[in-house]
């Protein structure tokens, strides 16, 4: 009875450590979103992180399947008290100019897609977020709710955090 007692405990420690060290990497995720984008407000919010490269066909359609969901759902009560979603798109180009040709062709606004190197080396090194098609949800607390959704799971993944 002891052991389970210990075992419990230390399991439960673990769980808490790894529940702030995912908060924390939440916290840092915002602090450099918004030394870009001050604008952006992650207030009680999904945020949704899409990885894409205009090379990669199907990142691609990952991403715009992923926009289209977060205009879906931009401004929609959640459950646990979100509001609404924020929608990172993170792409991997180092030509600037067909990033810029992608953005147009697929429809995206050019504001909420990020490519410098501070936000693509820190996603890489505190969420392993470095290849296209990888993307993560997170609730507002930086608790992660979906990894590496494929695009015909992306609206019912997201429809499942809806409160209505």
């Amino acid at each position: 009875m002891k052991a389970f007692f210990i075992i419990t405990l230390v399991f439960l420690l673990r769980i808490n450590l790894c529940a702030q060290e995912s908060n924390q990497k939440f916290i840092e995720l915002k602090q450099v979103i918004n030394t870009i984008n001050s604008e952006v407000d992650f207030n009680d919010k999904l945020v949704f992180i899409s990885v894409w490269k205009s090379t990669d066909a199907e990142s691609r359609e990952i991403n715009k399947e992923a926009y289209r969901v977060y205009k879906i759902y931009e401004r929609a009560k959640l459950k646990n008290g979100e509001k609404g979603t924020v929608f990172i798109s993170l792409n991997l180009d180092s030509d600037e100019q067909n990033r810029v040709f992608a953005i147009g062709k697929d429809g995206l606004d050019a504001s909420i897609v990020y490519s410098d190197s501070q936000t693509i080396d820190f996603l890489h090194s505190q969420f392993n977020l470095s290849n296209p098609q990888n993307t993560i949800v997170f609730d507002k607390t930086g608790t992660v709710q979906y990894t590496n959704l494929p695009k015909d799971q992306i609206f019912n993944s997201l429809r499942n955090l809806i409160t209505r």
